[in-house]
């Protein structure tokens, strides 16, 4: 059973703007990266290429146009120190087996005359594109309602309580009290996201989360010409035009907190500054008129790894949490599903451990 306080796909599910992001992204970068980080960064590219395989065959497996299109990413780099960043970051990637290629000069114009012809230059992974966050969410839970799922929309979760801390004669070891009515079951999954943290901490479990809100912008309809996806390798920027022949801007610029039930508010600082991002990379944007802005919340860890599994201080208590959820999001619930199905044979990585202490 699928309990939701709103409707399926109105948080951050279907706010995003439904990047497959496989390269190295600024946020994860360090300054001087020792021979430990560097490792680090290697071992999530390769949860990455792991991710970009199964995105390859949802489409089949759910029956569904997703709007899935691997159309590749380019990630920009304006300044020669930026462009230092990029060649250390294309050379971790390449080692993880994720493909992408340095491009400078008249072969970056040439590749892509449609960016500021100034940059100092480029890398391109094919293996990058997106699909349609209004499909997948939705598609997902009526594939899973047609297999038996049950689903309670409407059905806000006030509180978790163990039952006799070891469960009852029934084997039930919660109590989940919603503004629905009660439900009493054996194991718990949490996939809250950006609330994780705070349903746990009803059951004594600390969830090292930090939260922000993220602004995203769509522009009207111009002919079509951008197939991949644009990001920035010193700035905060995704960009990418859609099917439909709009343009989707972001990058992780911030939005104003605000508290349930009202949605993260927009901020005309974030607007602006993400559009003059925009138009330094793609100059040809200056005449497009925007059209919306919406603000979707993002829930991360420190050290930037998922939070999956079951927790060794509540037996039956899990969480699915990933701060890339849109990427990586089907695999880890593919993960947390094989794990919990097949006892003894599923087993998880340990550096995504509940209980583990994030500095």
């Amino acid at each position: 059973m699928l309990l939701e306080r709103d409707d399926i796909n109105r948080e951050a599910s279907g706010t995003n703007a439904g990047s497959f992001h496989f390269q190295i992204a600024l946020h994860q970068l360090t300054p001087n990266m020792s021979d430990s980080e560097r490792r680090r960064l290697a071992d999530e590219v390769r949860l990455q290429v792991d991710a970009a395989s199964l995105w390859d065959e949802i489409e089949k497996e759910l029956d569904a146009d997703l709007g899935v299109h691997f159309d590749g990413g380019i990630m920009v780099a304006e300044t020669q120190e930026e462009m230092r960043v990029l060649q250390e970051k294309d050379a971790i990637e390449k080692e993880a087996g994720l493909e992408s290629h340095i491009l400078t000069g008249d072969e970056m114009r040439t590749f892509a005359p449609y960016l500021a012809p100034d940059l100092a230059g480029i890398s391109f992974c094919p293996r990058e594109g997106h699909a349609n966050p209004l499909l997948v969410g939705p598609t997902y839970a009526y594939r899973a309602w047609q297999r038996g799922a049950l689903f309670r929309t409407g059905c806000d979760v006030t509180k978790i309580e163990r039952i006799n801390n070891g469960g009852d004669l029934k084997g039930r070891r919660f109590r989940i009290l919603t503004s629905r009515g009660e439900i009493e079951c054996n194991r718990v999954v949490n996939a809250t996201g950006a609330w994780a943290a705070e349903l746990s901490a009803q059951l004594g479990l600390r969830i090292p989360l930090g939260l922000s809100g993220l602004h995203v912008n769509v522009t009207e309809p111009r002919e079509y010409f951008l197939k991949s996806m644009v990001q920035h390798i010193g700035r905060r920027l995704t960009l990418k035009q859609t099917h439909n022949n709009t343009f989707i801007i972001g990058g992780g610029w911030p939005s104003r907190e605000e508290k349930f039930p009202k949605r993260y508010s927009n901020t005309w600082s974030s607007t602006t500054g993400n559009l003059a991002v925009a138009l330094r990379v793609l100059p040809m944007l200056a005449d497009v008129k925007l059209l919306r802005t919406w603000s979707g919340v993002w829930a991360y860890t420190k050290d930037f790894k998922p939070i999956l599994g079951e927790s060794g201080k509540v037996p039956g208590y899990h969480i699915a949490m990933v701060p890339t959820g849109f990427t990586l999001g089907p695999m880890v619930a593919q993960m947390l599903s094989h794990y919990m199905t097949s006892p003894g044979d599923g087993k998880l990585p340990p550096e995504f451990n509940i209980d583990r202490e994030v500095a």
